[in-house]
């Protein structure tokens, strides 16, 4: 065959071979989420969680969550804790005004006294849980890290896309492995690295359509580390609750929410 009939025919075959669809990126995968996380944020969650040492004990909290979308700015989150008694009316207040410029503050009773907690420590223990307080800020700013595809894994039944998240500023983690499920936009799993170190995982399971929105009911963090682990079990979640702007006030927080 010479040259000429082999390169017509090569160009035969690519006119007549349906050119490969455009495969998704990390960050459009991460925009995808952003869309659900954005769709969800004006609702009212009850939940309970658990946190078990690695001796063995247990103890377990109430908690309400209150969040609203605060459009033209971001958004606004208030967590409440509803028990045990040492922790009863214990919140938690954010004022995004954008997703990278946000407000943080806690209520403790005992003391009658709302503190301001800076952005540094969003990666610090919530409350002592397994959780940060930045699990608990709201949807963040995607354009503060990088994206990597790192190709496709089934979680639990789920075919997710396996995407690697650098931070681009300094954060207690170098980079984090998320598992988003591929036909729901949400995290099925997560594992968080300070270097090459494994420190803290979460799954999340028992993900329902609420009001056509998928929502986990089971999250589990654990730290690596301690062997610390902590369950956040969803009894119940309302969405479209349309929450005023007012009622995210340090006044509402050191009511409890009421």
């Amino acid at each position: 065959m010479t040259d000429r009939r082999f390169s017509l025919m090569l160009a035969l075959l690519c006119l007549l071979v349906p050119s490969t669809v455009h495969a998704i990126s990390g960050r459009e995968v991460y925009e995808k989420v952003q869309e659900v996380r954005n769709r969800s944020l004006d609702r009212k969650v009850e939940a309970t969680m658990v946190l078990f040492d690695n001796g063995g004990g247990k103890r377990t909290r109430a908690l309400t969550e209150y969040s609203r979308n605060a459009s033209p700015e971001a958004y606004k989150v208030m967590v409440v804790f509803n028990s045990p008694p040492d922790l009863k009316g214990v919140g938690f207040l954010v004022h995004a005004h954008t997703y990278s410029d946000r407000d943080l503050w806690a209520y403790f009773p005992d003391y009658n006294r709302v503190r301001r907690i800076p952005n540094s420590y969003q990666d610090d223990s919530f409350f002592g849980s397994d959780f940060s307080y930045d699990d608990f800020g709201g949807p963040p700013d995607l354009d503060e890290y990088s994206y990597e595809m790192m190709g496709e894994e089934v979680v639990e039944g789920r075919p997710c896309y396996v995407v690697e998240v650098r931070p681009r500023r300094q954060r207690k983690y170098s980079r984090y492995v998320s598992w988003i499920s591929k036909d729901l936009w949400v995290p099925t799993k997560i594992a968080y690295y300070c270097g090459r170190e494994l420190y803290r995982t979460g799954l999340f399971s028992d993900i329902r359509i609420i009001d056509g929105i998928p929502s986990p009911f089971d999250l589990v963090m654990e730290n690596i580390e301690t062997g610390h682990r902590t369950v956040l079990k969803v009894e119940s979640i309302e969405y479209g609750t349309k929450f005023p702007d007012e009622f995210f006030s340090q006044r509402i927080l050191r009511r409890g929410g009421r």
